[in-house]
């Protein structure tokens, strides 16, 4: 009985892990790994290459320390039993394609988000099919899979409202010429009517004249009042604040290092923008370095860092000649 439990477990171990690499809509792809791990030291061949900060290793729920060492595994495990390591695959990125490579020769399942568009065909393919809209295929290594990120398209609709001119109705009297006769005395009383009016107009602007005079030199004076107000107060605090600015941004240009200018620089000369990844690679830089650089550069107002699937590109905001 024991040598069959020996048997059982020897066929349970030598059984290749279930491998399963996913990539989410925004173009992350995560690896799940599962085999039988033995008691004592394990051995794992990754399909893909991760980045090593984000390996984990579980034993029936139990975490284990991984030890990753060029393209291999290593964990050590109290017991038998259930294994599952999980990371984060390393992707490159050119042009807004990215890209990376399966290892190995081992079934492996890949699972497509219908976001993500396939840019080569895998050529060992053994099945396809869809699993709640999302294509697992099932494939041999090696294997180079490219693909891009949908960008998510934006309906615009333009509501045109088609408006008529209208033309205010205009109330217009109708001449009308009437043939009337009048006698001298009707003429006489009319005459004398419009004379008394017109004199009395006169007398009523003349008696109202030097009052509104009066009254528009008050508000003209008013008026100019506020106005030189205004411009004792204005002047110097426009004058101020240039002043300060142009401080400021004096400041701001000393305060860039040569790193800060190379980066400028470089994304200036790449058409305004770059993925940060490019940037690394060509000015030769620590990750860690550079990443304090542009955050820096984000601060002062020089570049915008903007999520492009799972890279930032690095826009340039303004210039620093």
């Amino acid at each position: 009985m024991r040598i069959y439990l020996i048997l059982a477990l020897l066929l349970l171990v030598s059984q290749p892990p279930a491998i399963l690499l996913s990539i989410d809509p925004s173009g992350v792809v995560e690896a799940d790994i599962k085999l039988m791990a033995s008691e004592g030291l394990n051995e794992v061949k990754l399909p893909a290459e991760p980045i090593p900060e984000t390996i984990e290793v579980q034993v029936d729920d139990k975490t284990l320390i991984p030890i990753y060492d060029n393209g291999s595994l290593y964990f050590f495990s109290p017991i038998s039993g259930e294994a599952e390591i999980t990371y984060l695959v390393n992707i490159t990125a050119k042009d807004s394609i990215f890209s990376f490579k399966i290892l190995g020769e081992n079934l492996t399942s890949l699972k497509i988000s219908p976001q993500i568009i396939l840019l080569s065909a895998p050529e060992k393919v053994e099945s396809l099919k869809y699993v709640d809209d999302e294509l697992l295929i099932k494939l041999y290594g090696p294997e180079e899979i490219e693909y891009a990120v949908r960008r998510p398209s934006t309906l615009i609709q333009e509501k045109t409202t088609k408006t008529e001119p209208t033309t205010p109705e205009t109330a217009t009297s109708a001449s009308v010429k009437e043939k009337t006769t009048t006698t001298p005395h009707e003429l006489t009383t009319r005459t004398t009517g419009s004379v008394e009016s017109a004199t009395t107009t006169t007398e009523f602007a003349t008696r109202t004249s030097p009052i509104t005079t009066i009254r528009e030199q008050a508000e003209a004076a008013a008026n100019y009042y506020w106005i030189m107000v205004a411009v004792i107060v204005i002047v110097p605090a426009a004058a101020l604040f240039a002043f300060f600015f142009s401080r400021r941004r004096g400041e701001e240009h000393r305060a860039l290092s040569s790193v800060d200018r190379m980066i400028l620089e470089r994304i200036m000369e790449a058409g305004g923008s770059i993925l940060q990844g490019e940037l690394q690679s060509e000015l030769m830089i620590p990750k860690t370095t550079l990443w304090r650089h542009v955050k820096k550069l984000e601060k002062l107002g020089y570049i915008q860092i903007v999520k492009e699937g799972p890279f930032n590109r690095l826009i340039l905001v303004r210039g620093f000649r």
